[in-house]
């Protein structure tokens, strides 16, 4: 184990592993000043350098031959004492390093003392390995304290092995000089470090000549320098073998029922209340034991300690002291308690030892020198980051956190785990969770876990959230106090029993509008529900294309009801569960007669006037009522001057800064995709008012609505995701065509108002008033929006209008086959076009060179403007293509068309562009267009088109007629 070949890759021990500062650069020059100089001077010194390490490398190797060789033959057998021998190893280690590091400087000293051209300041290497100087001897002293405090030297002292007896006597005479007392342990102490101390005085000695030689300059500032940082390691070793001293004793004195706990060979005593009095509260027999790594708290034969890593100091005690009484605050993660003096000056003593023992465990590192002029007069910072097991009852019992604290409570980002397998990852605030978190908790009996992905406000969830149950459910929505509430979406992946919730839910159970989805028995429920049961009005729709509606009563159907059937018959009465008539009722046939009666009797048939395919869930279903869920969250954030926590938590996640959250980035409906711009909520409040112009409006609008950060945009992608889950699949019935479009529509009023609002907060933070700003799009917001959200709707809502209005468009589509049967000129005879607006420069021609001439291509123009209408869903755009078309008829003529004129040749146009479910887009533009152009030209040029389709739709050819055309 010894000698001088040891390895010199030791670690620095980490109790206290600091350096000093700065050194000079190794690299030194020979200046002209130096060449001036006495080089005679500079080599004594050099000589003077040269005999002290060797001096010293002597002293060490009778050191490590009489002392520690022998006592490292001598390994001990009790458990106790090994521990304490490892420690001595460890210092023999430390020992061989220093000793051959000087061995190493001796050589290169006669090197240069052989050399012609020494007498150069860069010969001295204690200037350019300084750092390597002060670190070894660091280490080394700091293990040697550590051995002092385990009282390794009385025990090495008592060594009874062979190995210690056959040396006992040189060893004897060796100690005289380092003692002249009689204790064994006193001397071996002396002997280890006194001739260590001895050799740095000798290195201070000759820094000083060194910097006596030298002139004023750069040069003598650097041996001043490193001969400072010496005496800087002087101070600390005096320091650390006083501290190791002190320790000791006191683990002499305070018995084996503490010191089997308390003492660690690193741990340090910094202050016994003892010396310096104080006490805790009103027990003045109280002992307080501050180390350098905890505090300790002795009342009777029990104590407490403390982590000086999670302990906070505070002179402010928030509470008046008795007089005469000087008080500090001590605050942990699990008590809190008040230290007590007589004095000022004891108090001021005691916080400031405290603050830097703190925040030197913080830091892993005590100061150099020990409690030197480095770390004085700064604070332990508030902000820490650490882990703790909670001990104390409460609702943190057996839990461990990981993470930030301050002022003894978590705050920040962490990892709270319990040891039944529960964990949270998120944010805290003041101890609880607070903000965006990831929680699992495992299912009892089983070997899975539910994962909520969630807001947390003050230890509960509230906010949006996304669950992931381990019974193969999965919930997207809001929270509050841990229950479902609010809007959310509840879905069962599971094979067994398929089903999907979308609505409205009170205290974790449905209540309120909702939308279920049976995916096993291929049926939807569009309605009211109370405590998780149908309450109320409600639409069921099948697969096989049935549809009724009726009132529930906590599950149970009651009441008469009305059934839609698919050839567009309609029951009016009772009926079962399994759709079965029962009692009195009236059955409305679609060729528009009805039948009155009782199941069982015969009733009579009676004529009524054909009507339009029934409409439910208008009057029972207010569209202002049924997705309040979603709005309420927006309006939150709105009436709280839009805070950046509210908007995180009304809809989706913001990024979060640890690896954990990031995984579980997601925003409602969606996955947060690559964004062009930044949609900071302070960015967009101070971005918006510079937005009025009403093209600058719309251009805003657009980017704000197809952005899936953007309040505007999480709004609308909420609104979408329940107008999906209500009219598509199952949803797409016809009978539902209203309630739609209604939906559709309230949603552009409703995004409109929350952009005022928006404006509004934006405005007021400007210290302006909305009033003093000209909207101009007063009245025009909603027809504004409209167009820009309807992409979003679009699939679902025109499906339900070609199932509307599908009979008819199968009879338009008959009628265009029939007209397609007719070249160009026979089809304008047919329709009575007059021949002065046939597209002919010359009507002398026969038909064949009529035919030859215009190549079955009339009106081209206008027919490919036509066929542009399905190219867009915007209302405006398709009523622009509507007006184009006609222009380009017009233009084709060379005049303007009267009514007369114009009809027969659009429905030319109509019959060529062949565009599928025209009834389906003329009423959406209809239902849907800006209602300022209601009763205006473009108005009027709609009703033409309705027109030409209507007409094609009465076309049917007689025989002779086709027989000619063919």
């Amino acid at each position: 184990m010894g000698g001088k070949n040891s390895s010199l890759g030791n670690s620095e021990n980490s109790r206290i592993s600091a350096l000093p500062g700065d050194f000079p650069s190794r690299e030194f020059s020979c200046a002209a000043s130096f060449q001036a100089m006495s080089a005679a001077g500079i080599s004594g010194i050099l000589e003077l350098l040269l005999e002290l390490e060797e001096n010293f490398s002597s002293c060490l190797a009778r050191i490590d031959a009489l002392i520690i060789k022998p006592l490292l033959q001598a390994e001990p057998q009790d458990p106790k004492e090994k521990e304490n021998f490892q420690l001595f190893v460890l210092l023999n280690d430390r020992f061989q390093t220093l000793w051959n590091f000087t061995e190493e400087n001796s050589r290169m000293l006669r090197g240069k003392s052989q050399s012609e051209n020494s007498g150069c300041i860069q010969d001295f290497y204690i200037l350019w390995k300084g750092e390597v100087f002060l670190s070894l001897y660091i280490q080394y002293f700091v293990t040697f304290a550590n051995f002092v405090v385990v009282r390794g030297l009385e025990q090495a002292a008592g060594s009874r092995s062979d190995a210690w007896r056959l040396h006992r006597a040189v060893l004897k005479e060796f100690l005289r000089d380092f003692t002249s007392e009689s204790s064994l342990a006193l001397a071996l102490h002396s002997a280890l470090h006194k001739p260590l101390r001895e050799h740095i005085q000798g290195y201070l000695r000759i820094l000083a000549l060194l910097r006596e030689q030298l002139r004023q300059g750069s040069e003598r500032d650097v041996v001043a320098t490193v001969e400072q940082e010496f005496g800087k390691l002087e101070s600390f070793i005096s320091q650390v073998l006083d501290e190791a001293v002190v320790t000791k004793e006191l683990w002499k004195s305070l018995g084996c029922k503490f010191t089997d706990v308390l003492c660690v060979p690193e741990r340090r005593l910094l202050e016994d209340s003892r010396n310096l009095p104080i006490a805790s509260g009103a027990a003045r027999s109280e002992r307080l034991l501050l180390f350098d790594d905890v505090l300790v708290l002795i009342q009777g034969n029990s104590f407490q300690s403390f982590d000086l890593k999670l302990v906070w100091v505070d002179e402010n005690c928030g509470e008046k002291s008795a007089p005469g009484v000087h008080s500090l605050r001590i605050t942990t993660p699990e008590e809190t308690f008040v230290l007590s003096t007589k004095d000022p000056q004891t108090k001021a003593v005691w916080r400031w030892k405290l603050e830097q023992a703190v925040r030197q465990a913080l830091n892993g590192k005590r100061d150099f020198p020990l409690w030197g002029r480095s770390g004085e007069g700064s604070e332990a910072p508030a902000r820490r980051f650490f882990s703790y097991g909670f001990r104390t009852e409460g609702r943190l019992r057996g839990a461990t956190y990981e993470g930030e604290w301050l002022w003894g409570k978590p705050h920040g980002k962490g990892t709270l785990k319990w040891r039944d397998g529960r964990n949270h990852v998120g944010d805290f605030r003041e101890g609880l969770e607070h903000g965006f978190g990831i929680c699992l908790v495992p299912r009892r009996s089983e070997d899975r876990y539910d994962c909520y992905k969630c807001h947390w406000y003050q230890g509960r969830m509230r906010g949006y959230g996304i669950c992931e149950y381990g019974n193969d459910l999965v919930y997207k929505g809001y929270f509050k106090d841990n229950a479902r509430q609010g809007f959310g979406i509840l879905e069962n992946f599971s094979a067994e029993h398929p089903f999907r919730y979308t609505g409205h839910w009170e205290n974790d159970k449905k209540s309120g509008y909702g939308v279920w989805d049976d995916k096993e028995r291929g049926e939807r429920y569009i309605g009211m529900w109370l405590d998780d049961h149908r309450h109320g009005e409600g639409i069921v729709v099948t697969q096989s294309g049935l549809c009724y509606q009726r009132t529930f009563h906590a599950g149970k159907m009651v009441g008469s009801g009305i059934l839609l059937l698919e050839d567009d018959s309609v029951y009016e009465g009772n009926f079962t569960e399994d759709l079965t008539f029962v009692g009195k009722g009236k059955l409305s046939l679609a060729a528009g007669s009805a039948l009155r009666g009782t199941l069982g009797t015969r009733g009579g048939l009676s004529p009524e006037p054909r009507r339009e395919p029934h409409q439910l869930g208008l009057k029972e279903f207010p569209v202002e009522k049924r997705w309040t869920g979603i709005l309420e969250q927006f309006l939150e954030f709105l009436h709280s001057g839009c805070k950046e926590e509210m908007e995180e938590s009304f809809t989706g996640f913001h990024i979060q800064s640890s690896k954990e959250l990031r995984k579980s980035q997601e925003y409602l409906f969606c996955q947060r995709g690559s964004e062009e711009f930044s949609w900071k909520i302070e960015e967009i409040l101070e971005d918006l008012p510079e937005h009025q112009e009403l093209e600058s409006l719309r251009s805003y609008l657009e980017k704000a609505l197809g952005s899936s950060l953007h309040p505007l945009g999480k709004l609308l992608r909420a609104l979408t995701a329940a107008f999906r889950a209500t009219y598509a699949g199952l949803g797409a019935n016809r009978h539902l065509r209203a309630m739609a479009r209604d939906e559709v529509t309230f949603c552009s009023r409703e995004i409109w108002e929350f952009y005022r609002g928006l404006l509004r907060v934006a405005l007021e933070r400007k210290g302006r008033a909305p009033s003093e700003d000209v909207d101009p799009s007063a009245g025009k917001g909603p027809s504004l929006v409209l167009p820009l959200i309807l992409p979003g709707f679009y699939p679902e809502l025109s499906m339900l209008y070609m199932l509307q209005h599908q009979r008819q468009d199968e009879l338009y589509c008959q009628g265009i086959v029939e007209l397609s049967l007719f070249p160009d000129i026979q089809l304008l005879e047919f329709l009575d076009v007059q021949k002065h607006l046939w597209p002919l420069k010359d009507l002398t021609l026969t038909s064949n060179q009529r035919r030859s001439l215009i190549k079955d291509k009339c009106f081209l123009s206008a027919t490919e403007c036509l066929q542009k209408l399905i190219t867009t869903v915007d209302p405006r755009e398709k009523l622009e293509i509507v007006r184009r078309t006609c222009e380009e008829l017009e233009r084709a003529v060379s005049r303007r068309l009267p009514m007369d004129d114009l009809l027969p040749l659009l429905v030319f146009v109509v019959s060529r562009a062949k565009i599928q479910h025209l009834g389906a887009e003329i009423h959406l533009i209809r239902d849907l267009m800006d209602p300022t152009n209601q009763g205006g030209m473009l108005d009027f040029l709609l009703t033409t088109l309705e027109s030409c389709y209507e007409h094609i739709q009465r076309i049917r050819l007689h025989p002779k007629e086709n027989s000619h055309s063919s």
